[in-house]
């Protein structure tokens, strides 16, 4: 079990870092992390119904994989679409929000899990800021740069090492700790990555006093930095004037497009899942933007679970949020609770590992 937990720990930010293995004639493909959170699967189960446990909005969250089973059988290519609904949401909600946070919960000590924690965002950290000295140094300082056998674009390290800053650092805050935490942080500076910058700030105003009180306790605060840096995020480009960013500004425009289109043509149970990858734009300069991710959690609900996906999924979000708020732990956990929804608002980590590693990390350590 100690093993399976630090592979996920360490290699949770990777999207690429994965193998495949032929049963029969299907061809099984995923990231290590996923591979490990698929063996720890039958203890996290056995573990959930030893605790008499379920995770917090599970009801919630499983109306949104019935929304998803309806509409992938309406849809054109339902195998994909059920692939999409099994592979992804079903999978991500199971073994990390069921499974991984009843290991979690029900751990003796979490010491280990916490060095395996520090171990993965110190290396990752370390991968990312000199790849990004790399990229910097080669003239390629607001371009994305893919890391061979490990993400196709240098930023998705960024995004997923944003919301483990407040969680390390409200977990104990020796100097190993405080070593990893600025290294991370001057590695998330230097991706260049406005989503992890954004999420990092959300997260931060928990945690930075002014007056013997944190920030965020001004209620304007937090709004303020996540519209601010939205607003910045998308009006930085016009105002800097560098056609790499006016390049990404326009690209996500022409993702908002489709998934508003596919949203207007199937409001109730959207246009099934994954579609906002394989639905192909014909018209110019959108059609460019063909088999990319949405770019943001709200898009990419409504686009492929419509209106009732959306309100099941805010109201499993709603409740986990309730979960670590009233928790023992809610001063330790709600910063990194918001920071990795923040991160969701603009990114493409909403069924993946990236995000939900470190919410499973945060739902088990609620309930302890």
């Amino acid at each position: 079990m100690t093993l399976l937990l630090a592979m996920i720990a360490v290699t949770f930010p990777y999207i690429g870092l994965g193998f495949g293995i032929d049963l029969g004639p299907w061809h099984a493909d995923a990231p290590v992390a996923d591979w490990a959170a698929a063996a720890l699967l039958p203890l996290g189960l056995w573990s959930a119904r030893r605790q008499a446990w379920t995770p917090p909005g599970a009801n919630a969250y499983g109306l949104l994989l019935v929304v998803g089973w309806v509409s992938a059988w309406l849809g054109p290519d339902s195998l994909a679409a059920l692939h999409e609904l099994f592979r992804k949401t079903a999978f991500c909600g199971v073994a990390y929000g069921l499974a991984l946070a009843a290991v979690v919960r029900a751990m003796p000590s979490t010491d280990r899990l916490r060095a395996a924690l520090l171990l993965g965002v110190g290396s990752c950290a370390a991968v990312s800021l000199a790849t990004s000295l790399g990229r910097i140094a080669a003239g390629d300082t607001l371009w994305f740069q893919s890391i061979a056998g490990l993400t196709n674009n240098h930023k998705t390290l960024a995004v997923a090492l944003a919301p483990t800053l407040p969680l390390l650092w409200t977990w104990e805050r020796d100097r190993w700790t405080r070593g990893v935490v600025g290294l991370a942080a001057v590695a998330i500076a230097a991706s260049l990555s406005r989503t992890a910058w954004i999420a990092v700030a959300a997260g931060a105003v928990y945690l930075v006093h002014a007056g013997g009180q944190p920030l965020a306790r001004r209620r304007w605060v937090l709004p303020a930095v996540v519209v601010g840096g939205f607003l910045l995020a998308t009006y930085g480009p016009l105002l800097t004037g560098s056609l790499a960013q006016l390049d990404a500004l326009r690209s996500r425009q022409s993702l908002d497009r489709r998934a508003w289109a596919l949203f207007i043509d199937h409001p109730l149970l959207g246009a099934s899942p994954g579609a906002s990858v394989r639905h192909e734009m014909q018209t110019f300069p959108d059609y460019r933007v063909n088999h990319v991710e949405a770019h943001g959690v709200i898009q990419k609900v409504g686009a492929e679970y419509g209106i009732l996906g959306l309100g099941a999924y805010g109201t499993a979000v709603y409740a986990a949020a309730r979960s670590v708020l009233q928790g023992a732990h809610a001063a330790r956990l709600w910063p990194a609770f918001v920071s990795l929804h923040v991160n969701l608002l603009l990114s493409t980590e909403a069924f993946t590992q990236t995000h939900w590693a470190i919410l499973g990390l945060v739902l088990g350590l609620a309930g302890r």
